[in-house]
């Protein structure tokens, strides 16, 4: 069970930080810059033409679109943040699960079908005015959509190539955040989730700095039911972004197409400064010790100096900014309970 539930992570996860390659896009409302300091304190909504977060678009959209589906569950975390509930989403039973913010607002919204394979008879049934979905999914069914209602597709995730190596999902999903704020006349509460995120991004690193942890190095671990080997999110992952946020050195640094990368317990043998933060995968009847239980993981140096913590289960790194702001909680309140690095003299 933990196998098949680690393999579901895996392409779930892998589709949803690919680069979908860009198609032309039409006009639309987008934030002017590609990607903008999160500090901004003024976004002017321009032709989504060219904006390297859109795959594809329709070439009317509704000037205020009331009546909105969305086929990811970053989409439905962002409507939700800027308060509008959707009338449709995909995959709402695992929202939940996955991303959790403002459960009691979409705990109604109409079942789209899956994520990866959305109803169209359901999508006509509410009578959408706009319709967001993702490109590397969606695109092959773009038309079906577009015949329904205006339609725009996003890139999940920045291109190493096309977007730069030091842009990160964090990045990414802020203008995403920005993108649907202009998309649905919400500027001015798209700025207002953007504040509190910062606030929150702010507080998380002044407790750290005031707990002289500033600049230690954190690795985010997905546990996947695998003996030895777990994802680790790279240097342009949501995770990096955020540890980066807090004033943290994200280790591996490296970025990578998808912002994860294997690593075995090996790796971590020759990481001493490293403080392990474990995401788990299974219940929390299962104890730490039980997940590093291998010949290998007493010998990493941060477990045997009791730097490994394990986080809850199922803390999404590929969500919107609040899932973001709730990572870097969990990821401060994690650390602090862990002792500090032994500093050499």
């Amino acid at each position: 069970m933990v196998a098949a539930a680690a393999a579901t992570l895996f392409c779930n996860a892998y589709a949803f930080a690919q680069g979908s390659k860009r198609a032309p896009s039409a006009t639309g409302a987008s934030p002017s810059s590609d990607v903008v300091s999160p500090h901004a304190q003024r976004q002017i909504c321009t032709p989504l033409a060219d904006d390297p977060i859109v795959s594809q678009a329709s070439p009317s959209l509704p000037a205020r679109p009331k009546r909105i589906v969305v086929l990811e569950f970053m989409f439905a975390e962002d409507l939700a943040a800027l308060g509008i509930t959707p009338v449709g989403m995909a995959d709402p039973e695992y929202y939940p699960m996955w991303i959790g913010y403002d459960n009691a607002r979409l705990a109604s919204v109409p079942d789209m079908g899956t994520r990866q394979e959305p109803s169209l008879e359901a999508i006509a049934a509410v009578r959408p005015d706009l319709i967001l979905g993702v490109g590397l999914r969606h695109a092959p069914i773009f038309a079906a959509l577009e015949r329904i209602a205006p339609t725009v597709l996003f890139k999940y995730g920045p291109n190493l190539t096309e977007d730069g190596a030091h842009v990160t999902q964090l990045d990414w999903s802020r203008k995403i955040l920005r993108t649907i704020g202009c998309l649905t006349g919400r500027e001015e509460a798209a700025r207002a989730v953007e504040a509190r995120v910062d606030a929150g991004f702010a507080r998380d690193a002044q407790r750290l700095a005031d707990a002289g942890r500033h600049g230690e190095q954190v690795a985010w671990l997905q546990e996947l039911g695998l003996p030895d080997r777990n994802w680790a999110f790279t240097g342009n992952s949501t995770a990096a972004g955020v540890a980066q946020a807090l004033g943290l050195d994200p280790w591996p640094a490296e970025a990578t197409r998808e912002g994860t990368a294997y690593v075995s317990s090996e790796d971590l043998l020759k990481q001493p400064k490293l403080t392990v933060l474990f995401v788990s995968a299974t219940g929390e009847n299962v104890p730490l010790a039980t997940k590093l239980d291998s010949p290998i993981w007493r010998f990493v140096p941060a477990r045997s100096s009791g730097r490994v913590g394990l986080v809850e289960r199922n803390i999404w790194g590929f969500g919107g900014p609040m899932s973001a702001l709730r990572l870097a909680d969990r990821m401060t309140e994690t650390l602090l309970s862990l002792p500090a690095p032994a500093v050499k003299k």
